[in-house]
C-alpha cells in the first residue's frame, strides 16, 4: 500500500499525558491512540507489529507441540464458583449479567475453561500429554492502568495449559515451556531475566516470571551477579553471612525502657545481628510470633504467603498471648 493511503499519524511532540518513554514513542509513531484510561486502538503500523510477535509466538509454540484453540471472553459464573475463584478474585475482574439476571464474567484468564474443556474431551491417560495456546483479548479492571500498553484494561495474552500424566510429565512440559519463552523473547531482541516469582492467585507449588527491565516497571527483583540466581524480592531468599559471636557467659541483664532492638544494642554496646527481633501479629488462626534476625526486616508478602491475611497484634492481644509487654517478649 502506498505511504499516501496508509493511516500512519506521526507527532513531533510528546503528547502531554504520556509518562512512560514507550508510550510517547508509541503514540509519536501513530501506532496506538488512547480510547479511555487503559484502553487502546492498535493502528495500522501498531498491529503489524502485533502480527509478527504472534507470529513468533506461534512458532515457538507449535515447536513444542502446542495447539491453539480459541476460548470464549465471557465465562458463565458456574465454572469460576465451581473452582472457588468467584469469591476469591476481587475487583480486578469484570463481573456482569446477561437478560436472564445470569452472572457472568469477562475471562481475564482460562483455567477453569480448560479444565470444563478437558473433563468432557479428554477419555483416557493416552490422550495425554495435551498443550492448548491461544492468543486472546483479556479484560482486567486495572485500579491503576497507567505506562501506556504496559498496564491497561484490555490487552492480548498468549496464555498456554499442559494437561500431562503425572508430575514428571508436568515437570518436563514446564522445562519445554520455559525455553519456547527464551526463544520467543530472543528473537524479539528483548532484554530479560527469568526470576523466581509469587503464581498469586493463580497458585502453584511455583513459578517464574520473565522480567524486562525499565524505568516504567513496578516489581524489582534481586540477582546474584556470582552464582545467576534471580528472583523477585516478594519472593528472593539469602543467606546473610553468619556473625561471630564473642565467648560470653551466659547472663541475665536488665534493659530498661530498651523495647526497640537499636535501643537494645546500644545499651549493651553490641551489633544488631547478635540479636533476635520478635514480632507478634495476628493472623486468622490466631496469634503468631515471627523471629527475625536483629539487622533484618519483616518482609510482610512473604509472611502473607505462609499466614495467609494478618496484622500487627494490639498492645492487650500481646499481654493476652505472651504474658509481657511489646518489646519485651523476645526470648
Amino acid at each position: 500500500m502506498r505511504w499516501s493511503r496508509s493511516l500512519i499519524p506521526t507527532l513531533k511532540e510528546d503528547p502531554a499525558d504520556a509518562e512512560a518513554v514507550s508510550h510517547k514513542l508509541m503514540i509519536r509513531a501513530g501506532m496506538v491512540r488512547q480510547l479511555a484510561a487503559g484502553i487502546y486502538v492498535y493502528l495500522p503500523v501498531g498491529q503489524r507489529v502485533m502480527d509478527k510477535i504472534a507470529a513468533i509466538i506461534r512458532d515457538e509454540m507449535n515447536a513444542i507441540g502446542g495447539q491453539e484453540i480459541t476460548m470464549p471472553v465471557i465465562h458463565p459464573a458456574e465454572i469460576w464458583q465451581q473452582s472457588g475463584r468467584w469469591d476469591t478474585i476481587g475487583g480486578e475482574m469484570f463481573r456482569l449479567k446477561d437478560r436472564n439476571q445470569r452472572d457472568m464474567c469477562l475471562g481475564m484468564t482460562h483455567e477453569e475453561v480448560v479444565a470444563w474443556l478437558a473433563a468432557r474431551e479428554i477419555r483416557s491417560y493416552r490422550d495425554l500429554p495435551q498443550i492448548w495456546y491461544q492468543l486472546q483479548t483479556k479484560e482486567r479492571d486495572e485500579a491503576r492502568p497507567k505506562s501506556g500498553v504496559l498496564r491497561t484494561r484490555e490487552f492480548v495474552m498468549k496464555d498456554a495449559y499442559s494437561l500431562d500424566r503425572d508430575a514428571a510429565g508436568l515437570d518436563v512440559q514446564y522445562e519445554a515451556h520455559r525455553q519456547a519463552y527464551c526463544k520467543i523473547y530472543d528473537r524479539c531482541g528483548v532484554k530479560y531475566f527469568v526470576v523466581e516469582s509469587d503464581p498469586g492467585m493463580m497458585g502453584g507449588a511455583g513459578s517464574h516470571e520473565f522480567m524486562a527491565p525499565s524505568q516504567a516497571g513496578e516489581d524489582r527483583v534481586a540477582i546474584c551477579g556470582g552464582c545467576g540466581y534471580a528472583a523477585n524480592v516478594e519472593l528472593a531468599v539469602s543467606r546473610a553471612p553468619v556473625p561471630t559471636f564473642p565467648d560470653w557467659t551466659l547472663e541475665e541483664v536488665a534493659t530498661p525502657n530498651a523495647k526497640t532492638i537499636a535501643e537494645v544494642c546500644a545499651f549493651l554496646g553490641i551489633p544488631p545481628a547478635l540479636t533476635i527481633k520478635s514480632l507478634v501479629v495476628t493472623a486468622d488462626s490466631g496469634p503468631v510470633l515471627a523471629l527475625v534476625r536483629g539487622d533484618h526486616q519483616l518482609h510482610e508478602r512473604k509472611l502473607q504467603r505462609v499466614l495467609g491475611a494478618f496484622r500487627p497484634a494490639h498492645s492487650d492481644e500481646i499481654v493476652a498471648a505472651t504474658g509481657g509487654e511489646a518489646g519485651f517478649v523476645g526470648p
